[in-house]
């Protein structure tokens, strides 16, 4: 990590990367692999450790509001974004996602097909591990090793007859990869705010930045690259005059999750996968037909130790000490398809602002008809693997697939606004590109993150093309 005044000292910068998540760390890879001189620049400040990541909570700087107050927006303000939270999963894509943004008539602006390349450069760079199970509906990737599924996992497809795979993750000497282990030789500088992108006469020319104790510092460039989420990154073009005044369409996935207790320990088993993917297995040919566009996954991770949820998990999950400590933890997710709508957008409230002086972001949330149908099966769907785990198992669910949490995030315009070439160059400012959720496509019904990253390379080797003109 370096401070403003020494990442500049002594050379020009040919990129500016905003954002140092998963998509800032992986767009500044590859431009410093192909020579480009990069600097980040992060919000947040660094974690304690990459191994087992603490960050501070955010602080006033980063208020936002969500409607209605119940709803929750998840994210990380620090140097490696929401990598410091995640369990690694790497999925790709299928043509049934495609199919699905079709009916959501947001179509996918390339085909699936011309990711398959960046898909598997990003699987070599983060080392994903898994295995080749030639289902259609979850296409095989690159992996750096295979992995054998823990025995309980294996059972528990069995029961349910359903077919169940290693979960397929990107790993670094056996923890999750995080946005640091890409960052390598780039210059970092972290607790660094942008404010607005500078553009002179239709060509950037930096960025108007904000450092502690009130400072405002200009940093030059001729290319800014913008991965700070799709929300900061709207809010970002907004106030550099290249963004919208309207509201946006926000999108991200349903989740359901619940916690499953199952009485006695089981042994551990070394070198074994604790982490299975149950692939879509609604609305697709052969499936039953259900009343509601998309589908949803299945990811189980266990068995695991109750000390893996901390000393004061009981009372939280209103379980005795005793029962947890002498239980076996599991835990699911269904991860489903979350259509746009103008029901669920984000704007930015111009009369209220934070203490940096911007407008504070208003998520609004809400849940539709097709929520509530696929919500049904998502929850029933996590009980059947609750009950498939054990008689006397007990369920305690603790996320539930109601439209008003967002995780990962999409933003959409208007159908006839299209900002950005495929690619991530703006269309109106030359050197302003973008590779955050605002360029990656609808993918619902599983993890979005793989997809979202193979979207990233390709506008950073769009910005390579760029440098070499």
């Amino acid at each position: 990590m370096s401070d403003l005044s020494s990442a500049l000292a002594g050379h020009e910068i040919d990129v500016i990367v905003i954002g140092a998540g998963a998509v800032g760390a992986v767009v500044a890879a590859v431009l410093r692999d192909k020579g480009a001189r990069v600097l980040v620049l992060d919000a947040g400040g660094p974690p304690d450790s990459a191994d087992s990541p603490k960050v501070a909570p955010p602080d006033a700087a980063w208020r936002h509001r969500c409607e209605p107050p119940e709803a929750r927006w998840l994210r990380e303000i620090a140097v490696g974004g929401r990598t410091l939270v995640w369990g690694g999963w790497c999925v790709r894509a299928c043509e049934q996602n495609v199919t699905d943004a079709r009916l959501a008539e947001t179509p996918w602006q390339v085909p699936l097909s011309a990711l398959d390349p960046y898909y598997a450069r990003v699987e070599r760079m983060l080392g994903v591990v898994g295995n080749r199970d030639g289902l259609g509906v979850v296409p095989d990737g690159v992996f750096a090793d295979s992995v054998t599924l823990h025995p309980r996992l294996v059972g528990l497809g069995a029961s349910l007859d359903l077919p169940i795979i290693a979960g397929r993750l990107a790993r670094v000497t056996g923890r999750p990869w995080r946005a640091m282990d890409a960052l390598h030789g780039v210059e970092v500088v972290p607790r660094t705010t942008a404010l607005r992108v500078l553009v002179q006469r239709g060509q950037v020319v930096g960025v108007e930045c904000h450092r502690g104790a009130g400072e405002r510092v200009v940093v030059r460039a001729r290319r800014v690259v913008l991965a700070a989420s799709a929300v900061e990154s709207a809010r970002l073009l907004r106030a550099s005059g290249c963004g919208h005044d309207e509201p946006l369409r926000i999108v991200g996935s349903l989740v359901a999750s619940h916690l499953v207790l199952v009485p006695g320990r089981i042994a551990d088993v070394p070198g074994v996968s604790y982490s299975a993917f149950v692939p879509r297995f609604t609305n697709i040919e052969g499936g039953a037909a259900r009343p509601y566009v998309g589908g949803f996954s299945l990811e189980v991770v266990g068995p695991s130790p109750a000390s893996v949820l901390g000393d004061d998990a009981g009372p939280m999950l209103g379980v005795s000490t005793e029962m947890l400590a002498d239980s076996t933890i599991f835990q699911v997710h269904a991860l489903g398809t979350m259509l746009p709508s103008w029901e669920r957008t984000v704007r930015f409230d111009d009369a209220d602002r934070d203490p940096l002086g911007r407008p504070v972001p208003v998520l609004r949330l809400a849940s539709s008809d097709n929520d509530r149908s696929i919500g049904e099966d998502m929850n029933a769907a996590c009980l059947a693997v609750a009950g498939a785990l054990g008689p006397d198992a007990t369920t305690i669910p603790f996320v539930q697939p109601d439209g008003l949490v967002l995780g990962s995030e999409v933003l959409l315009g208007r159908d006839d606004d299209r900002d950005f070439d495929p690619e991530g160059r703006h269309r109106r400012v030359a050197g302003l590109h973008v590779a955050d959720g605002r360029l990656a496509p609808l993918v619902g019904d599983r993890h979005p993150t793989l997809t979202m990253l193979a979207c990233a390379v390709r506008a950073a080797d769009a910005v390579v093309a760029d440098l070499a003109q």
